[in-house]
């Protein structure tokens, strides 16, 4: 026997070994049949802090543009800040940074918009 056709001889039995270990489990123990009766409650095991409003649909401005390039540089630059809510309502905004601006002024050089 040459030495590839051992190689492929070992090869294939090793796959087949695997291949054989779910069927082998599968056969040594019965799994998990789950509860004798199934519960009839099906709710979600959480419950919700306190009573919830719903919000209203926020209305966007149509003239407002979300395309990033298609707004003057300065703008864009404004917009790429980060505004932040906490747990107590106050919003906080920050500034893009050197970095991010640096990064964004690099992309879009030269490009003229939509």
């Amino acid at each position: 026997m040459t030495i590839r056709t051992a190689k492929l001889a070992t090869i294939l039995m090793i796959g087949a070994a695997l291949a054989a270990t779910p069927v082998l489990a599968q056969a040594v123990t019965a799994g998990n049949q789950g509860p004798a009766e199934i519960p009839a409650n099906r709710d979600a095991p959480f419950s919700l802090p306190g009573s919830l409003n719903p919000m209203p649909t926020p209305k966007v401005d149509a003239a407002t543009t979300r395309d990033i390039f298609a707004m003057d540089p300065a703008q864009a630059l404004d917009s790429l800040g980060t505004v932040s809510l906490d747990r107590t309502g106050d919003v906080t905004e920050t500034e893009a940074s050197d970095a991010l601006r640096a990064a964004f002024e690099t992309e879009t050089k030269g490009h003229t918009g939509n």
